[in-house]
């Protein structure tokens, strides 16, 4: 009422630029709303201005590459041309204002003004949820703005946070020694949460799966201990769940990421390189420049395209998992010096199909053998029609990504340290509602005195976490692991 009495009374060019600024908080305010929408489906949290604007570019590969370049471009370009009609009709509806005779503007401006100032005293006694748009409008501009406000502070802090690390300022003795000798492998599992052992919709598959890796590996003398960690993001964003967990810092949105590079702060590879290990990354997802490599202290990037994989990609998918693991499999077999290596496995990630097979590893070569499975399946598209089937495919996603990390330590790391956890919850779309941001952790190892290190932490034995257990912060795996493996015969 407040606008339309004003612009009903205003005139000239005072009424053009009011009706501009209207437009352009009415503009402004629908993209903010469709932001959160996106990012509450994606990572189930609303979208903040502040932090979220480099996500844009991420969010444009995972939609070009779940339904195709083509759907991708005609899908975004309907949603701007719509954006574009529904300003112009408002537009249009508020120059109507202006066509109207004088006396006709000077009564509804002077009705809508009282009105207004009336509607202004019976919304101060309106539960919330109750407002009409307008007020809404306002009241939602409020809390981005304070949001914005608070994502500020909250860098602030951070810039403080980054600055301390207690495994510089009170170094352990004998960083790693309990370590000495083994390789340690982590290895990230693309979106495998808590829901893929608890929700009943995959947990059969996984727990049948957890069950059988654990026996194969027992029977070569390799042991688990398992409990959950609780990651700073869900659905998406990996590398802030990996920042977080090789940081021992909450990196849960890009300009913590960022800040976190620029710094000199210890990742957990430049400590283990410090120690003597050999530091490698196996990135098969990267397909472009990753100049962030840097910070994390690694003596080795393999990138997707370091591989060698001449098979065809699985949609979004550079190569499947077990080819990935092959390749880390021959670099443990070929160097002397103990490896401390990470990898971020991504046959699990979206849009789930086709879903990969294992195959013998001797046949793997190139990875060729892959081809009929890569053009087999559905096409995303179809699958993303029917979330049913979308959920289907992804508990088929986390049981080969297991199966094949079972595989892997059966032939080739069996006398290694290796840490399996999931980096993020996947989308609400497959969880549900109000999921926990709880992944699993499995540590894995045949030397006994490595694993009672551990005790204290909560974990079981076993590759099946226990439910009743509470969650890790995912920030606080580098200090305590640290210190676990450092020092004398044994520290918890």
């Amino acid at each position: 009422m407040w606008i339309v009495g004003a612009l009903a009374l205003v005139r000239g060019r005072g009424f053009g630029l009011l009706a501009a600024l209207v437009l352009a908080f009415a503009a402004s305010s629908t993209v903010l709303k469709l932001a959160d929408w996106g990012t509450l489906a994606a990572f189930s949290r609303p979208f903040d201005p502040v932090v979220d604007r480099s996500i844009l570019v991420a969010g444009w590969h995972l939609l070009s590459g779940t339904i195709g370049n083509g759907a991708a471009f005609a899908a975004l370009g309907s949603a701007v041309v719509l954006f574009l009609c529904l300003v112009l009709v408002l537009a249009y509806g508020l120059s109507g204002v202006r066509r109207l005779a004088r006396r006709m503007r000077a009564r509804l401006g002077t009705a809508m003004l009282a009105g207004g100032a009336l509607a202004t005293i019976a919304l101060a006694f309106m539960p919330a949820n109750t407002l009409p748009v307008s007020a809404a409008l306002s009241a939602y501009a409020g809390e981005k703005l304070a949001a914005a406000r608070q994502s500020y502070a909250a860098q602030a802090a951070f810039a403080r946070e980054v600055a301390t690390d207690p495994l510089r300022e009170a170094p352990p003795d004998r960083l790693l020694a309990a370590l000495d000798g083994h390789d340690v492998l982590l290895v990230f599992v693309e979106s495998y949460g808590r829901s893929a052992i608890e929700n009943p919709l995959f947990a059969p598959r996984t727990l049948a799966r957890l069950g059988a890796v654990e026996a194969d590996l027992a029977r070569v003398g390799v042991s688990a201990r398992s409990g959950w960690l609780r990651s700073p993001v869900a659905g998406g964003q990996s590398w802030l769940a990996h920042g977080t967990m090789l940081s021992g810092l909450t990196i849960d949105n890009q300009t913590r990421y960022e800040s976190l590079l620029q710094s000199d702060h210890d990742s957990l590879n430049a400590l283990f390189r410090g120690a003597g290990w050999r530091t490698v990354a196996v990135m098969p997802a990267i397909t472009m420049p990753w100049p962030e490599a840097g910070w994390f202290g690694y003596d080795e990037v393999l990138a997707a395209k370091d591989l060698d994989y001449r098979g065809l990609p699985f949609n979004w998918v550079t190569m499947p998992d077990q080819f990935t693991l092959l390749r880390i499999g021959q670099i443990l077999q070929r160097t002397n010096q103990p490896v401390m290596l990470q990898t971020a496995l991504i046959s699990s990630h979206a849009p789930w199909t086709p879903i990969p097979a294992m195959v013998p590893w001797e046949a793997i070569g190139d990875g060729q053998v892959f081809d009929a499975q890569a053009t087999g399946g559905v096409a995303p598209e179809v699958l993303w029609r029917d979330s049913q089937r979308v959920r289907e495919n992804y508990g088929l996603s986390i049981d080969y990504a297991m199966e094949a990390v079972g595989a892997f330590v059966d032939r080739f790391a069996r006398d290694a340290v290796v840490i399996v956890v999931g980096d993020h919850q996947p989308a609400e779309l497959v969880t549900g509602p109000d999921a926990t941001r709880d992944v699993p952790l499995h540590i894995l190892s045949s030397d006994p005195r490595i694993l009672q290190r551990l005790d204290g932490w909560g974990l079981v034995p076993g590759m099946v976490p226990a439910p009743d257990t509470s969650s890790l912060p995912m920030k606080d795996f580098r200090e305590r692991f640290v210190r676990a493996m450092s020092g004398g015969d044994h520290a918890t």
